[in-house]
């Protein structure tokens, strides 16, 4: 048999491996994958995996970024409803926090395990063979991607609100820092200790709160925050 480039011994492409890996990760947990499972549940050798991934780590990454699409979509309803640059801000926070406390090890894997240059690519390489997850995908959302470091990307949406004159310069940077640094304190928690589906709106309604007060210390104009954010 001729191998083609994108593809398996029996014919299994990158997207099949994807596909099924995400499948098991929703049925069984991301702890229950290994390469001999892999292999098993696909009937093909555990050696064809390594043809186009590097690791098993690389492929869960891949099998992960489904998870992405309901923050995409929460990301979309509520550019619908944002009107000032603070609505923006805290919204887009709000989506990114319920997302990530209820999907720790997920979007640990995506945003902090693996260097940040590696997400753009990966997601427009995702993208191009999921087409059907990128329907009316966020102008927020592939902003933010410009941007290979986390903090940088909390940093345009404060560079949005320098420009709107909501911010100075100088406490930008503050709450660049305040903000980031305090979602880690809260995910980290989670991610360590766990947490139940139904504190999920509550741990995010604390976390935004957190927010809100550091943003009101900072913040040089709140005209217009109506907090449209909020459920």
């Amino acid at each position: 048999m001729t191998e083609k480039k994108g593809t398996y011994i029996k014919g299994f492409s990158r997207r099949d491996y994807i596909q099924k890996v995400h499948e098991l990760i929703q049925s069984d947990g991301v702890r229950s994958i290994s390469i001999r499972r892999i292999a098993r549940e696909m009937g093909c050798s555990s050696a064809s995996l390594y043809r186009h991934f590097e690791s098993l780590t690389e492929l869960l990454y891949y099998a992960e970024l489904r998870t992405l699409t309901t923050y995409i979509l929460r990301l979309n309803e509520g550019e619908k409803r944002w009107k000032s640059a603070w609505d923006t801000y805290i919204g887009v926070w709000d989506c990114y926090s319920r997302e990530a406390f209820a999907h720790p090890e997920a979007y640990n894997l995506l945003f902090f395990e693996f260097k940040n240059e590696k997400l753009k690519d990966s997601i427009i390489e995702y993208y191009n063979m999921f087409p059907e997850d990128i329907k009316g995908t966020s102008h927020i959302f592939w902003t933010m991607l410009k941007c290979a470091d986390f903090m940088d990307r909390d940093f345009e949406m404060c560079k949005k609100c320098v420009r709107e004159g909501a911010l100075s310069e100088e406490n930008a940077v503050r709450l660049n820092r305040i903000a980031c640094m305090l979602f880690r304190g809260y995910f980290t928690t989670i991610l360590q200790e766990g947490i139940r589906p139904e504190e999920i709106d509550d741990r995010s309604r604390m976390y935004i709160s957190d927010l809100e007060l550091a943003i009101c210390t900072l913040a040089s104009d709140m005209t217009g925050y109506e907090a449209c954010w909020k459920e």
